[in-house]
């Protein structure tokens, strides 16, 4: 009998986006984001929790236990700049606009030179006359880059990325995390400079780095490049004792996707976003339309398959688990067996509103949030003739 033992992949619950290339240089971050998987690639992937796996790695294990016991997870986004001004015009980008949006961007990630700002070569600048000073030497730079081809009057001068983790995180070793995670990436491509933030419920970070590179390559981060940062910094995390984890959404159960900043910031205020008066008419117009029943969409499928895919892979893995001599194992693939058993709801915003709104016809709206267990570990798909609530985009961000 062989020894050789085949180790079961998680491709389908932990794999980053595939959907990305990989920016132009090393020299500008070389994330390896990947291409788009080949369909034999794909069929191997989606075969990969049926095959006859004899063991689960014991990276795989500890992301397992993390996984099912919720461990706080990593938040990084990028933060867009704003299109419009104050009095609601469109700012054109250009250099002076851009100026004027770094200016305002360093003044406010250093607290009006209240807060310390670090550097990549590892200065730490105090006071308003020290933050206008690298605003001053950024701005030469990128007058320079212009000047030999490798910026122009539409180039962003930074690009702006905030690390994030709970309120009762030790708000000193995300700033390490953070620090050891830019030298890792960008240090010796991109200038950077960064300052932790603690006056919010979230100990965050701003990294704010130089878009255009000392090679000239311009810095382009994508899905993929962002959940590689999330990794990095979860692991960072870890390096120094802090719990965190980087799985995506649909790993968890999570339908929706986060909301953006000035929406959320729109609820915090008590106000009701535009976005979510549109849905709503949508819904209300799609429920009228269709007999009290919300037409079904493309990706409604696409979710359900996804779903099903993750929760045999976590099945799978229970089963492994359950077989193994090791009690600490046992009890691991009990905890993910129920784990993979709460992931059946597959509801989503519209669906839910679905359910809230008022409808003319005083008939239920079939499967309309609904668990949807078929069998045991897979969500039921459904029929051609069957019509569910829409299944979309997202609540409010894990934070």
């Amino acid at each position: 009998m062989s020894d050789f033992k085949t180790e079961l992949g998680f491709q389908d619950c932990w794999a980053p986006p595939a959907r990305s290339g990989s920016v132009k240089s090393p020299a500008s971050g070389y994330f390896s984001t990947g291409g788009k998987p080949s369909p034999k690639g794909k069929e191997q992937a989606e075969q990969a929790p049926a095959r006859q796996a004899t063991t689960i790695s014991a990276a795989d294990k500890a992301r397992l236990a993390r996984v099912v016991n919720k461990t706080p997870e990593v938040m990084v986004k990028v933060s867009k700049p704003a299109k419009v001004d104050k009095s609601g015009n469109t700012i054109v980008v250009n250099r002076r606009t851009e100026g004027i949006r770094v200016r305002a961007h360093l003044d406010y990630i250093s607290r009006n030179g209240k807060l310390d700002i670090e550097t990549s070569d590892g200065a730490i600048l105090t006071g308003k006359a020290a933050t206008a000073a690298l605003y001053h030497d950024w701005m030469k730079r990128h007058d320079e880059d212009r000047d030999n081809g490798d910026a122009t009057d539409r180039t962003r001068i930074t690009t702006s990325i905030v690390f994030s983790m709970p309120g009762n995180t030790n708000a000193t070793a995300v700033k390490d995390a953070v620090r050891a995670l830019a030298e890792n990436e960008f240090g010796g491509r991109h200038d950077y400079a960064m300052a932790l933030h603690t006056d919010t419920k979230h100990p965050h970070v701003h990294l704010t780095v130089r878009t255009v590179g000392n090679d000239g390559v311009k810095l382009n981060l994508r899905k993929a490049d962002l959940q590689h940062l999330r990794d990095v910094f979860a692991e960072k995390l870890r390096q120094r004792g802090i719990e965190a984890e980087s799985t995506p959404r649909h790993a968890r159960g999570v339908t929706r996707k986060g909301e953006r900043t000035p929406v959320y910031k729109m609820r915090q205020r008590g106000k009701t976003p535009y976005v979510d008066k549109a849905k709503q008419r949508e819904v209300r117009r799609d429920l009228q339309e269709n007999g009290g029943r919300m037409p079904s969409r493309p990706w409604d499928g696409a979710i359900v398959e996804r779903r099903n895919r993750v929760m045999r892979t976590y099945s799978a893995a229970a089963a492994l688990l359950a077989e193994s001599h090791d009690p600490e194992d046992r009890a691991l693939g009990r905890a993910v067996a129920a784990f993979s058993g709460r992931l059946t709801d597959v509801t989503t915003e519209r669906g839910a509103m679905a359910l809230r709104a008022p409808v003319e016809r005083s008939e239920k709206i079939p499967g309309a949030g609904q668990k949807q267990p078929e069998g045991r570990g897979r969500v039921r798909e459904r029929d051609e003739d069957e019509k569910r609530p829409e299944q979309s985009r997202g609540p409010p961000r894990e934070r």
